[in-house]
């Protein structure tokens, strides 16, 4: 498989973006929401949405050139058979590449089962617990 991002690659029908955020699983992180839809065939492919609340146009363009590098090299960490959207929220583009990928690849581990995060830990049922007067 190349590092390639071919328009085979691409969500690029809107009828393809509306059946995924429709059916689609979504995980959460800061700055981004990962639609991730199973087709059941065929190669992950990849749909970007930037509204005008995340940034500028040269803003816009800088996190969807990173988002498609972040797929592009590490392609194996996405499901398979999957329409993957990613939807930017606000203060996205003020992020640093190196973040935008820990993020999606945190997301996506998250989901896949990985190591669990601070905030998805459920409280241990025998440990104590404070109530606030």
């Amino acid at each position: 498989m190349g590092f390639g991002f071919s328009k085979s690659d691409r969500v690029i029908r809107r009828e393809d973006f509306l059946l995924a955020q429709k059916r689609g699983r979504r995980v959460h992180s800061a700055h981004f929401v990962i639609v991730l839809f199973d087709r059941g065939s065929g190669v992950s492919r990849l749909g970007l949405v930037t509204s005008r609340k995340v940034a500028n146009a040269v803003g816009r363009n800088r996190v969807r050139r990173v988002l498609r590098e972040v797929f592009r090299l590490h392609r194996e960490r996405f499901p398979e058979r999957h329409d993957v959207v990613v939807i930017a929220r606000e203060g996205a583009a003020s992020l640093d590449s190196q973040t935008i990928r820990a993020e999606i690849l945190g997301a996506l581990a998250r989901r896949r089962g990985g190591p669990p995060s601070a905030r998805t830990q459920e409280p241990d049922a025998s440990a104590p617990r404070t109530v606030k007067p």
